[in-house]
């Protein structure tokens, strides 16, 4: 009998060994795959939520005061960023511009086709309207170019 306790002992000490990673993974990032792709994600109710948890960079100014459900994926060295946005005025500070870039992940939809030929420029940011609110991106023109230091 002894022998079975140490056996049933051994195999659960194993299978932990086997989840104690995953639930690790799976803690560090809401998204598993953000890990692997290096970039992180956050979702904040509105704007107010968002300049308090805003990870990586400085919350972007253009983000409107009223918007909702804002949407930020970077990369984790902050050299891309997608940010959308749900609701919300037209953003302040912005001038209307050519296209430059193109987001570098699709996660909160495409622009569409045609592709546009204008955006925003909001700083370093390129920003167009979409359906239910913005869409931003920033795509570092140098390497390790953050949007700070565009």
């Amino acid at each position: 009998m002894p022998h079975t306790t140490s056996s049933r002992r051994l195999r659960l000490a194993a299978a932990a060994g086997l989840v104690a990673p995953l639930l690790v993974l799976a803690l560090a990032a809401c998204n598993p795959m953000d890990a692997i792709e290096k970039v992180h994600s956050e979702e904040f109710a509105d704007r107010a939520a968002a300049s308090k948890g805003w990870v990586g960079t400085a919350l972007p100014s253009w983000i409107p005061t009223d918007a909702k459900t804002i949407k930020n994926t970077a990369t984790t060295n902050e050299t891309n960023a997608v940010i959308s946005i749900e609701g919300g005025s037209e953003p302040e500070g912005c001038t209307e511009t050519d296209r430059r870039g193109l987001p570098f992940d699709s996660r909160y939809g495409s622009l569409g086709e045609p592709l546009p030929t204008t955006v925003f420029a909001c700083g370093p940011y390129e920003v167009v309207a979409t359906e239910t609110g913005w869409l931003g991106w920033f795509n570092a023109k140098k390497e390790g170019q953050t949007p700070q230091d565009a």
